[in-house]
């Protein structure tokens, strides 16, 4: 059914265009069987925005989105010849599958070109090319601007190997192109395009927006302030006026009543970012638009006054960076909070009887006992204090070392680190701490699959979408 919809609806009818176009560039995001949320893929769509302004027909295919096959979009690929397709490749642990996907692209006669783009490609480029060398390119960085470029040259049949922010093999050499700035004023890029959005909405009630990009932390586990800070400023922000411009046609021409700020750090600390948060909850109240919204924050942003405001102008939902339980867990992940922060914004959250995801490192390579009984107990009070009706958290977690973290730098300067960042893996320091960790986390998965059989699965997260 997804798949007829797919084919029959989204390419022509919901945006209006005739179904026989063909189109010049295709945007894939591509097959993961971890994904199992169904999210509007907000970079696939700011760069189909830069494309279709520089009159660039573009077709987004979200296979995740639509539950399709790949053998659906190779039907498609081989109808419509597309000259370039770019390919994101949003999370680490699904990378496999979406190189198996563009080895099939290619092993099934396509010519033109292929190119790969995400927060994983940028710092793992060396190991894509050479375990994939169907692709072309792997853009590195933000890919607006260089994906654009790169279009506009291959449809011109023009010279592509001197544009900045790309890497690629050159025969057996690797070639890694200079670094592309990014974009200093956010309010300068023309909205996301939103073909995917019905579906969306049918599927999990919800928009994303996003209204800054990067993070202010320094979080030694987390990809993202890395990223950002190697092209130019770790953090950046859009203005209030632009973001209730979008929403206010996310509202009224796509009858939205749900948000999901995908910002990785929604406040931005204190001071001018403080204040824009504050305004833009104010702005909401005062455009009449009845909207709830979920938002995404480290808990040293979590502040009683603000958030009273945001929870009247809509919020509904927090996912909030708690990450630890213990003291030494936080300094060594460089979370620059203390645990009273921790429980002083769980406290917070759950007297404005809002909706918390919990993030959760429950385990890490240098773990001790002390430090373990640290993170179960603090879980226990804060199940004791919110309730589960309220609280979402995955109690068996372990921290990732993702491509580009210090963490990873740090776990293969001391031979922890196992294979490569397509397949990886690590030891614990305490290798009995690994059994518990291996044990809790096999059983955990296997009762949680057996509930979701007999008895059906329930995500509180939706709790917080108004019907």
């Amino acid at each position: 059914m997804c798949r007829n919809i797919y084919l029959l609806c989204i390419v022509g009818n919901l945006k209006g265009i005739d179904t026989m176009e063909q189109y010049d560039v295709f945007l894939i995001n591509p097959p993961s069987s971890s994904m199992k949320d169904k999210y509007e893929h907000l970079g696939l769509a700011y760069i189909a925005a830069f494309l279709r302004k520089e009159h660039i027909s573009v077709k987004i295919v979200d296979m995740p989105l639509y539950d399709l096959f790949p053998d659906d979009v190779i039907y498609d690929i081989k109808q419509d010849k597309p000259k370039l397709i770019g390919v994101s490749i949003p999370f680490q642990d699904s990378a496999i599958e979406a190189l198996r996907f563009i080895k099939r692209i290619k092993e099934t006669g396509y010519k033109g070109h292929l190119s790969v783009g995400g927060i994983y490609p940028t710092f793992s480029y060396d190991e894509i090319l050479m375990e994939c060398p169907q692709i072309d390119t792997v853009v590195l960085g933000e890919g607006e601007l260089t994906f654009t470029e790169l279009a506009k040259k291959i449809l011109k049949d023009e010279e592509w190997k001197d544009i900045e922010g790309i890497a690629y093999k050159d025969g057996d050499t690797l070639k890694v192109n200079d670094k592309r700035p990014l974009i200093d004023d956010l309010d300068s890029m023309p909205y996301p395009e939103r073909d995917t959005l019905p579906i969306v909405i049918l599927k999990s009630g919800f928009a994303s927006i996003l209204t800054s990009r990067g993070c202010y932390g320094r979080c030694s586990f987390c990809s993202v302030g890395p990223f950002f800070s190697q092209f130019g400023q770790k953090y950046r922000q859009r203005s209030v006026e632009n973001v209730i411009d979008e929403i206010k046609i996310l509202y009224e021409k796509y009858n939205v009543r749900n948000l999901f700020f995908n910002d990785a750090e929604f406040v931005g600390g204190k001071g001018k970012s403080y204040e824009r948060a504050y305004r833009l909850a104010e702005e909401i109240i005062r455009s009449g638009m009845n909207i709830n919204f979920s938002i995404q924050c480290r808990v040293n942003d979590v502040d009683k006054e603000l958030f009273s405001i945001l929870k009247k102008a809509g919020l509904k939902r927090v996912f909030l960076g708690v990450e630890s339980g213990s003291q030494t867990v936080l300094d060594r992940f460089k979370k620059d909070v203390r645990v009273e922060d921790n429980i002083n914004a769980l406290k917070i959250l759950n007297d404005l009887e809002l909706y918390i995801s919990m993030g959760f490192i429950m385990f890490d390579p240098h773990i001790n006992f002390k430090e373990l009984s640290e993170n179960i107990s603090f879980i226990n009070n804060a199940v004791k204090l919110i309730g589960k009706e309220r609280l979402d958290y995955y109690p068996v977690s372990r921290l990732l070392p993702l491509a580009g973290t210090e963490i990873e730098r740090d776990m293969k300067e001391k031979g922890l680190y196992k294979g490569n960042s397509l397949n990886y893996n690590y030891e614990f320091d305490d290798k009995a701490i690994g059994f518990i960790y291996n044990l809790s986390h096999g059983v955990f998965n296997l009762v949680g699959n057996l509930k979701s059989r007999f008895k059906g699965s329930s995500d509180i997260n939706t709790k917080w979408i108004k019907r």
